[in-house]
């Protein structure tokens, strides 16, 4: 596998860490952009206070570099509790991790450089059809993928994950197909030159397909 460089947004979640070590022992050229600070001393690393708002510290971070992948880890998910109903905090913080960061972001990292070849997305089952039990988190997903798309398909891979075992979904149910960090690290690593939507595993692509046709009136049986 020929040398990459890889941007990490987001670079303090755990699935993010996991991928970190991967591509830091292939010898990949990586640069760390997050809110917590994380640095290594084998990394590039830029701490912000606020994604958006600090974007044109990111752009000039980055502005040097040649050939980048971005990829965007940031993630939040507040539902599939007891109580399901989501406070308004919760509403907003979920949008503005989920959709706002990584798409205005990308705008404007389009708008301005011209060394990204290609925006990588740690997305969600939850975006092909939101439930009843992640309807929230699931939105927010969805409406990212759909806004993305309009920017420039050829350029975007979106990787629909289940359940990644994590602190932020270590009380939620476990669906079948339930992955690590470390083989979620294993699977994007494996997958950094495709496009389009993928899955990583073949069994959420067919479960994937029975949400889409599944009467909406019977979506509230699912326990998951």
């Amino acid at each position: 596998m020929k040398k990459e460089n890889i941007v990490i947004i987001g670079s303090s979640s755990e699935v993010a860490n996991s991928f970190i070590k991967l591509i830091d022992k292939k010898g990949f050229n990586i640069y760390l952009v997050s809110r917590g600070d994380n640095r290594t001393q084998q990394n590039s690393f830029l701490k912000v206070d606020d994604y958006i708002t600090d974007s044109e510290k990111i752009i000039n971070f980055l502005a040097k570099k040649n050939n980048l992948k971005v990829i965007f880890f940031n993630g939040f998910l507040a539902e599939n509790r007891i109580s399901q109903i989501p406070t308004s905090e919760e509403i907003n913080k979920t949008d503005f991790i989920n959709f706002q960061v990584p798409y205005v972001l990308t705008r404007t990292l389009e708008n301005n450089l011209k060394n990204i070849n290609k925006y990588i997305y740690i997305s969600s089952m939850a975006a092909v059809r939101p439930r009843h039990k992640n309807y929230i988190y699931g939105l927010s997903k969805r409406k990212l993928e759909t806004s993305i798309k309009f920017l420039n398909p050829k350029k975007y891979l979106f990787i629909r994950f289940g359940k990644i075992i994590t602190n932020m979904s270590k009380d939620h149910k476990d669906p079948p197909f339930v992955m690590t960090p470390q083989s979620a690290g294993n699977f994007i690593l494996k997958n950094l030159n495709s496009n389009g939507i993928i899955y990583p595993k073949f069994q959420l692509k067919v479960i994937s397909y029975i949400l889409k046709i599944i009467p909406f009136r019977l979506l509230k049986y699912l326990k998951y």
